[in-house]
């Protein structure tokens, strides 16, 4: 008897997570809207913070909604992530733009 057809054995849900750097978001962002994101977005610790890949586009491709945000759903939905895991020793991926959070402006690429 597989494990599937066993009633017994309780079924598990899963969901893809992306792991991302906080380089990939501005300082700015990270500071102001972040704490308003307009979907479900919860603080990880001190340094980072768990986003639901929202797919309503009405919500994320706002204008509102910083570009690097976008960006990063963007490549999240293109790997059939549910969830992006923003943390400061995350990895920095080439397709999104980076900042230096020691600057003023942010901007590195």
């Amino acid at each position: 008897m597989t494990p599937m057809s066993n009633p017994a054995v309780t079924a598990h849900e899963f969901a893809m997570m992306l792991a991302l750097s906080t380089a990939h978001m501005s300082p700015g962002t990270a500071a102001d809207w972040m704490p308003q994101c307009p979907w479900a977005c919860f603080a990880k610790g001190e340094w980072g913070w768990f986003m639901y890949v929202c797919d309503d586009v009405s919500i994320t491709e706002a204008a509102s909604v910083p570009l690097e945000i976008r960006s990063a759903l963007h490549v999240a939905r293109k790997l059939r992530c549910q969830w992006i895991m923003w943390d400061r020793d995350g990895p920095i991926v080439a397709d999104l733009p980076e900042y230096d959070w020691g600057t003023a402006s942010g901007l590195l690429s």
